[in-house]
């Protein structure tokens, strides 16, 4: 690690310099390479420092007298964002920042452990990819809901549409929500139900009042986003990997994604909120970083934040249930009667209120895991274990499953991957022959059924979409090993599992 900014305190962090004063930690092994454009991009995140000072004395009562940035926590899948790097943590005090959650509100992570053996779907994996490509893709998902549904999963989440559907809405995808929604909400962060008092801005959503289908729920996204299929390859701890229901050889599902559309519509609406609060006469954040007081000032503002968030929020919980349902109907059409159980359902890109022994702060992660203890997880169901951290690596490689140790260093977060180590634009100008390799040896479900002679002779589309597959490829990320070494070492989380992948499923 040769960046002069970094400051090594010992084998798993290092101190990043920065003139604005702000208590900032990398956790990174000498293995995990560091991206200088991402500490350039924190840096001038890391400005807000001085927005916080120039508010506080040149615009009096607009900030509370507590406003301040407590500490920063970087986790080792660390790289370049769109104004703030994937990765941060943020702890604030008297406001908020809606740029530090992003466009992507409530990308999370979700894993099920599915009852078949990984051999047994290894036999029909050809059968298997092509029922994945119809309900995904091809007009099979079946998701129809009224607008009362919709209005409830937007203003209560996923308490919310169990209340609002009734046991005889059976059709499509809604047969295995009955089976596995209730009993899951347990395993699911804050039970995936966000309080929100009105829903802002995705009117049009909403629809009619009758049952209809939109394009949103059930949809995967672009990017880094995928729903895939593993196989349980080691057990880690044998008694956490027990409790939670993992057993070598079995199948899981694990689903990336978060609010699609209706995220970046309620990141759109926070922006603007903050853009429009900021006091007139001042000059404007140079690096677009705005914030939120956490006053009796701005009480509507704040409120209407946290509703814009909350709606996001509960979609995306949603979403990736949805999501899991559909890869679960798959594999039923293909293998018979199959069932699954939900591990956990946690998000990683969200801010949320908490109360410490000082006061109230606000807890901001962009792109990061909570992993929290056993402490603060006493009121659920894993207070014996600590909370579920999933960390996928990059396609074709293995994922892990981990126990949160709860590291107040680290701001109780871990890493939500590997981490990209070439932007999207540098992975597509790597070795076409890698690439090649790549696919000739894994299996990805994409809209475009690469198998059919008819859609390889339409070079236009197979080559567009081979080169969304190429910005994601394996050597686009970092190693997923130094990834888990390091989260291992610096009492971040504790290994469980190690799952490797059958299919990927891409948008």
């Amino acid at each position: 690690m040769q960046d002069k900014r970094l400051k090594r305190l010992d084998s798993t962090r290092c101190l990043i310099a920065n003139k604005s004063g702000v208590d900032a930690t990398l956790f990174a092994n000498e293995e995990v390479p560091v991206e200088a454009a991402a500490l350039d991009e924190l840096l001038g995140f890391l400005q807000l420092q001085r927005t916080i000072e120039q508010l506080s004395e040149r615009a009096p009562g607009f900030l509370p007298p507590c406003a301040k940035v407590e500490r920063v926590a970087v986790t080792p899948d660390f790289h370049k964002g769109a104004g703030i790097p994937i990765g941060t943590v943020l702890a604030t005090n008297g406001f908020i920042i809606p740029a530090a959650v992003g466009n992507d509100i409530n990308c999370g992570m979700r894993l099920h452990v599915t009852t078949l053996t990984a051999d047994k779907v290894s036999e029909h994996l050809d059968q298997v990819e092509t029922k994945l490509r119809h309900v995904f893709f091809e007009g099979g998902r079946d998701i129809a809901m009224t607008r009362v549904q919709r209005e409830a999963l937007l203003r209560e989440g996923l308490t919310g549409l169990l209340a609002s559907v009734p046991a005889s809405q059976t059709q499509g995808q809604w047969r295995a929500f009955h089976e596995h929604s209730e009993r899951e909400l347990a395993s699911v962060e804050r039970k995936g139900s966000l309080s929100a008092s009105r829903i802002i801005g995705l009117e049009s959503l909403l629809g009619r009042d009758g049952l209809s289908r939109d394009s949103q729920i059930g949809s995967i996204g672009g990017g880094n986003h995928f729903v895939e299929l593993q196989r349980i390859e080691k057990i880690l701890d044998g008694q956490t990997a027990h409790a939670w229901g993992l057993r070598p050889g079995q199948v899981t599902i694990m689903v990336h994604t978060g609010s699609v559309s209706v995220g970046h519509q309620s990141a759109g609406f926070c922006r603007n909120l903050v853009r429009g609060i900021y006091p007139q006469g001042l000059k404007h954040p140079e690096n677009g970083v705005y914030v939120l007081p956490d006053s009796e000032r701005f009480q509507r503002e704040v409120q209407d934040f946290w509703d814009a968030l909350h709606n996001a929020a509960n979609f995306a919980h949603a979403n990736r249930l949805f999501l899991a349902l559909m890869a679960l109907e798959s594999l039923r059409s293909v293998l018979g009667e199959a069932d699954m159980h939900l591990v956990y359902d946690a998000p990683h890109n969200l801010v949320r209120r908490e109360q410490t022994s000082s006061g109230t702060r606000f807890l901001h992660r962009k792109g990061a895991c909570p992993a929290r203890g056993m402490d603060s997880m006493a009121e659920t169901r894993f207070a014996f274990h600590g909370e579920p951290v999933l960390v996928p690596g990059s396609m074709g490689a293995s994922s892990f499953v981990l126990a949160g140790l709860g590291n107040s260093d680290a701001l109780s977060s871990a890493s939500h991957g590997a981490g990209r180590v070439l932007s999207r634009g540098e992975a597509l100008k790597v070795d076409q022959a890698a690439f090649t390799r790549f696919m000739r040896e894994f299996r990805v479900v994409t809209p475009v059924d690469f198998r059919r002679t008819d859609v390889r002779q339409r070079r236009a589309i197979v080559d567009r979409k081979l080169e969304d597959i190429k910005k994601e490829a394996p050597y686009a990320y970092k190693g997923i090993g130094p990834i888990i070494r390091t989260l291992t070492d610096a009492g971040i989380a504790r290994p469980v599992a190690e799952l490797r992948p059958l299919l990927t499923v891409k948008g």
